[in-house]
């Protein structure tokens, strides 16, 4: 081998070492380097569901729908939890901007708080709430949500076509709906709901017909949760605003109608709960309310922005 080929074969030797060394004493910057390749290659565009199932259009104060699905705050990251469980979508996913740093930290502050998405919740038609769900963070910027409905697609058919049956037979107008109307169903539901007792209230993950509007309108049975989901569908189908209030141990429904938000409580109007009680939480403010029972509807009103 001549003299000159054994110079190349030296500095080739020389400069693998040297990059041996540089490629070890900069494992950090090189693994960041190939996460900025794999974020600059990943398709980051939100890919919205092209349905909408059992969707309220009425316009809140407490949360909103959105079409920008990449937030800058806290609340935006909210609103897009909202929408997802007002439209009735069972999976989503979205990305947090590289500038928004606190992304992903706010997003476990919202998807770690049952409580708030209890909240949301009960924003959202019942058909559209969740018995379970999930958020799932990747490399700090894509979230993936998935929801497990409470109600089957069997379920919510079998209920609509019941709650067809009874307005027909309520003669109830749902384009026009008077306060006589809802007085109607409010008291038809109590003629025909029987409180179960046998239901286990300390068993909070327990998931029966009791817990629906199924359990209420053809088993005939419903505790405070079925009660309310029942009410509240009525509610939807004439087009009334509503939602759910949530304290510890219940929950009932507030509806919007002449130009204000009412309580409207059928379980406790029912006497097989509270004898002689059958309007005593119609359509009545939270002054009365609080005046007419602190034991089971105190709320944190400061989250209900309506009832403000």
């Amino acid at each position: 081998m001549n003299r000159r080929k054994i110079y190349i074969l030296i500095i080739i030797l020389l400069t693998c070492a040297i990059c041996s060394l540089l490629i070890y004493d900069n494992r950090a910057l090189i693994s960041e380097y190939i996460i900025k390749i794999y974020n600059m290659t990943i398709d980051k565009n939100v890919i919205v569901p092209d349905y909408k199932l059992n969707n309220r259009n009425y316009k809140y104060e407490t949360f909103s729908e959105t079409d920008d699905f990449v937030p800058n705050n806290i609340d935006e990251i909210v609103n897009i939890y909202y929408t997802v469980l007002n439209n009735g979508w069972e999976d989503f996913t979205f990305y947090c901007p590289d500038e928004y740093a606190e992304c992903a930290s706010d997003v476990r502050l919202v998807g770690d708080n049952s409580n708030y998405l209890s909240l949301i919740n009960n924003y959202v038609s019942p058909y559209n709430t969740f018995s379970k769900y999930n958020t799932l963070i990747i490399n700090k910027n894509e979230i993936h949500v998935t929801i497990d409905k409470l109600y089957s697609e069997e379920e919510i058919s079998t209920s609509n076509n019941e709650v067809d049956k009874i307005l027909e037979k309520l003669q109830i107008n749902t384009s026009s709906p008077t306060l006589s109307d809802v007085k109607k169903i409010h008291d038809y539901l109590l003629k025909i709901i029987t409180y179960d007792e046998e239901y286990d209230l300390n068993d909070k993950n327990l998931i029966t017909n009791s817990n629906k509007i199924n359990g209420a309108l053809m088993d005939h049975k419903a505790i405070c949760s079925g009660y309310t989901d029942t009410f509240a569908i009525f509610m939807d189908r004439l087009n009334i605003p509503n939602f759910k209030v949530s304290s510890e141990t219940h929950v009932w429904n507030v509806i919007y109608f002449d130009g204000k938000w009412s309580h409207v409580d059928v379980t406790w109007d029912d006497d097989e709960v509270n004898e002689n009680n059958s309007h005593n939480f119609f359509m009545i403010d939270t002054e009365k309310l609080f005046d007419r029972d602190t034991t089971e509807h105190t709320f944190e009103e400061k989250l209900y922005l309506e009832l403000n």
